[in-house]
């Protein structure tokens, strides 16, 4: 037997988009910062994907979501209005979220947030506003 991987439809994962903002959800709510916004990010990867599938097929290894957002061709779906918003939601979690996470703690991901200086201006738990952020963008994104 082979190790032929199955193939993963756009139907796939449009469903994981929506579990895992459900899992950034309920883990933001208990406190578990550093995977709500794992999830968060791995919410929208799978959204670029399900869109990213239907124009190219082939399974791209990379978690660059900038680069997904712009091969998914997503700015086809929403207005000219929303175009803009949808990019700043985009970056915000591109921004935030790095697919490495999955094995951060919080100190590693309080360290990073302050390497990108995103603690700056931010008044009591910079990582829970930080992960409250993406994981409200996420939220937005993944219900186009």
């Amino acid at each position: 037997m082979g190790n032929k991987q199955m193939r993963i439809e756009p139907n796939d994962y449009l469903e994981a988009a929506r579990d895992r903002i459900t899992d950034a959800h309920n883990l933001y709510e208990i406190g578990r910062y550093s995977f709500s916004l794992y999830a968060a990010g791995l919410a929208v990867e799978s959204l670029l994907r399900a869109y990213r599938v239907l124009k190219n097929p082939e399974f791209d290894e990379r978690h660059d979501l900038r680069l997904l957002f712009a091969e998914s061709g997503v700015e086809e779906l929403v207005t000219v209005s929303e175009h803009s918003e949808i990019t700043t939601l985009v970056f915000a979690v591109h921004l935030r979220w790095k697919n490495d996470l999955r094995f951060a703690s919080e100190d590693r991901l309080k360290r990073r947030l302050k390497k990108l200086q995103l603690d700056r201006g931010i008044r009591g738990n910079f990582v829970k506003e930080n992960c409250r952020i993406s994981v409200d963008a996420a939220s937005k994104i993944v219900k186009i």
